[in-house]
Parts: C-alpha cells; structure tokens; sequence
C-alpha cells in the first residue's frame, strides 16, 4: 500500500495542490473519513482527529496501529509544529507526510546544527 510511488504522486498533486479530500486517500490512509461538519475548506476539525483517533484500542492489528499513528503525526504537524491561525483544524498537507510512516525519520525539516 505505502509503496506505490503513482499513489503518492496522485495523493500530493491532488490533495496538497488542489486542497481537496479525497475519501479514497483519506480512508486508505487513516481508515475513516470526517463527517462533511467536521471538514472546513482544507483542513479537518481537531475535534474529529482527537475523538476518533484519541486512543488505538487494545490488541489492535499492525495497520490500525499504522493509522493511528498517522493521525497522531498529523495531529502533531497540524498543531503543534505547523499551526494554522486557527488552532483547532488540520490541513489535509499532511497526508502525503505521514503516507510512508518508515520513511518519516529521512525527513528534513529544517537546517540542521
């Protein structure tokens, strides 16, 4: 699934550029969609993320473990490291981000010192 390379492109070029959601990328990569109230332009409600990703349920298979994660990191991205204004919506940017979640750690984020 993380390793297509055409999916990735057509995640980033649709998602990143266009600033859309895509149901299909969205529940591939984090296994449920926002309701359209939770969606604003964008970026989806913190809200959502924290009461449907607040807590990975015991005994959970590798890929809910994935997709928590996932959403964890965006949670992270969105308000944490790269706030908007708002301070409660994360922007759908991130997706493509946490898409490989083993390949996060050859990031750069910035200079290095």
């Amino acid at each position: 699934m993380g390793d297509d390379p055409g999916r990735l492109y057509r995640l980033n070029g649709v998602a990143h550029i266009a600033g859309v959601i895509n149901d299909e990328w969205f529940h591939e990569l984090l296994g449920d969609l926002p309701p359209a109230n939770q969606i604003q332009k964008f970026a989806v409600n913190c809200t959502w993320f924290q009461e449907t990703f607040g807590e990975c349920p015991e005994g959970a298979d590798e890929e809910t473990v994935r997709r928590f994660a996932r959403a964890y990191i965006m949670m992270l991205l969105g308000t944490q490291l790269f706030a908007d204004k708002s301070g409660n919506r994360i922007h759908i940017r991130w997706l493509p981000f946490v898409a490989r979640l083993e390949e996060m750690g050859g990031y750069s984020w910035g200079p290095r010192h």
